[in-house]
């Protein structure tokens, strides 16, 4: 059922009457003026979608009175009825666009038939034209959503506002989280270096009409009252809509559009288009603020992680001056006393992997800085694995572990960094014999694929929860709590380990099943010979 508002302009009362009764009954809300200036001044305090004027009437005429309407409603459509069919009568009322018009006498099916057509191509012409504001609507979201600085945002969002509505200045309120007031964030305006933003604030209560209704709010407004608060801004715009904020249920701001041209208003078109940009620029706004607050919160994270890194760094320097006085005076006790007690023998093993320890700690430090540099050679792949075996073997047995490697057929020789190669497998192995019960089993398998090496470690251990098999390559990342911890380690040799297969130009992973074991896979590529 129709739902337009209609106002008729026509000067004789039968034809008025005649008129508003035939148009009612078809369920419009239909309104009559007796004179051109009648009208006008209707129009000023109610909003109508169609005029039916009379073209000859006294003193202001029908084609005068549709052009003042028009600058007051632009968004009104009009339909003449005239009494003079000349050509000319009918080209004066489509320049002004008027979408028709009826010669008297006529009848009620003419009457019903002119309006709805013209009614109908409103329609369509508002539906095309919304259309034709969402294509741009699109490409502004997406450049919206990429925009993480804050204020950079509310810049851009101002200017898609000023620009695609021919408007002069626009302003942008945001609520204060912590009092809950609206403040000026951001202007978009002719005067406001010699002003400042504050001279921008939007009204109260023009701002409160628009959060609480959930919709745009169009000034001047019946209800009176100032665009900016306190009237103080030399900008005072002629015509201003205001538009809510909102992103879920967060009524998160204002944004206020004004045009200073005396006569100038907002059509439809423009309050739908802000409305949908007013929407997408809070979800962008919204997603500024979380963006900024991680950033800080990974800044924060980031000197925190450095704090400790530089703390491991400068124990690390502190404990070699003593560590290297114990492993001199363990070997002048070999020396001058021939084999020792069995006890030095672990005290030397001791040392050994604590001096380990502190390599591995300068070792990553210095890759992280990109300061270490590969020096690969022609080396047995056989012999590297051998040398790291029989290194870690005795922690193996310690536990009645057993550590056992397979070497495909015909690989012999591999070309890589023979030392750095070596501090991975280690510490992969160190890591197998920690985390496997006793009894348990470690094997090495290492076979080519084309030119590239592959190498796997195999363990019988407690194994790791999927959601940590990225984490566990990060630097001091430890699975257990701190508080909890049954395995030693600072958490440095898997970090390691990925910087060195990398700096190959490899890649390390880990497949685990919790209580079933884990293997770690390292691949070297262009290194078979």
């Amino acid at each position: 059922m129709p739902d337009e508002r209609i106002l008729v302009a026509e000067d004789e009362a039968e034809v008025l009457d005649m008129c508003v009764r035939a148009l009612s009954r078809e369920g419009y809300h239909v309104s009559g003026a007796r004179s051109g200036v009648e009208a006008i001044e209707m129009v000023k305090s109610m909003s109508f979608d169609l005029l039916l004027t009379d073209i000859k009437m006294p003193g202001l005429s029908g084609l005068q009175a549709y052009r003042e309407i028009k600058r007051q409603a632009p968004d009104i459509i009009g339909v003449a009825i005239t009494g003079y069919g000349s050509v000319e009568t009918a080209i004066e009322a489509l320049k002004l666009g008027m979408e028709d018009f009826i010669l008297k006498p006529f009848s009620l099916d003419d009457l019903r038939a002119a309006v709805a057509k013209a009614l109908d191509r409103a329609r369509l012409e508002r539906e095309n034209t919304r259309l034709k504001a969402l294509i741009p609507l699109f490409e502004i979201s997406k450049a919206l959503v990429a925009v993480t600085d804050l204020d950079a945002l509310l810049s851009q969002i101002l200017r898609v506002a000023v620009r695609d509505t021919q408007s002069d200045l626009a302003v942008l309120m945001l609520r204060n989280r912590g009092s809950g007031e609206l403040e000026v964030r951001a202007v978009n305006a002719p005067s406001i270096e010699g002003q400042g933003p504050q001279a921008y604030e939007l009204d109260r209560d023009l701002s409160s009409r628009a959060i609480e209704g959930d919709q745009a709010v169009l000034w001047p407004a019946p209800e009176g009252g100032t665009f900016f608060a306190r009237g103080r801004s030399r900008d005072t715009p002629s015509a201003g809509v205001v538009v809510p904020l909102i992103v879920r249920t967060e009524r998160s701001g204002v944004m206020g559009v004004g045009k200073s041209q005396p006569g100038e208003s907002f059509s439809q078109g423009d309050v739908e288009f802000l409305s949908v940009l007013a929407s997408q620029a809070a979800a962008a706004i919204e997603n500024a603020r979380l963006f900024t607050r991680l950033r800080h919160a990974y800044e924060k994270l980031a000197a925190l992680d450095d704090l400790k890194s530089e703390f491991i760094n400068v124990v690390a320097h502190e404990l070699r001056t003593p560590l290297a006085e114990i492993s001199t005076y363990l070997a002048l006790s070999d020396q001058e006393a021939g084999a020792g007690p069995p006890f030095l023998t672990g005290i030397e093993r001791a040392a050994s992997r604590l001096n380990e320890l502190m390599d591995n700690i300068t070792d990553l430090k210095f890759l992280q800085a990109g300061q270490i540099e590969l020096h690969a050679t022609r080396l047995s792949l056989v012999g590297l694995l051998s040398e790291a075996i029989q290194q870690l073997r005795p922690l193996a047995v310690l536990k009645g572990q057993t550590i056992t490697a397979s070497v495909q057929v015909g690989l012999n020789e591999i070309v890589a960094d023979g030392p750095k190669l070596q501090v991975v497998l280690k510490n992969l192995m160190s890591n197998a014999i920690s985390f496997s019960p006793e009894k348990g089993d470690i094997r090495v398998e290492a076979w080519s694929a084309g030119k590239a090496l592959r190498i796997a470690v195999h363990d019988t251990g407690v194994g790791i929860p999927q959601e940590e098999w990225e984490w566990i390559f990060k630097p001091f990342y430890q699975v257990e709590s701190s508080l909890r911890r049954e395995h030693g380690g600072l958490g440095i040799g898997l970090a390691l380990s990925k910087n060195l297969v990398e700096l190959h130009g490899g890649r390390i992973w880990v497949e685990s099943e919790v209580g079933r074991g884990s293997t770690f896979t390292v691949v070297i590529p262009d290194c078979v010979v």
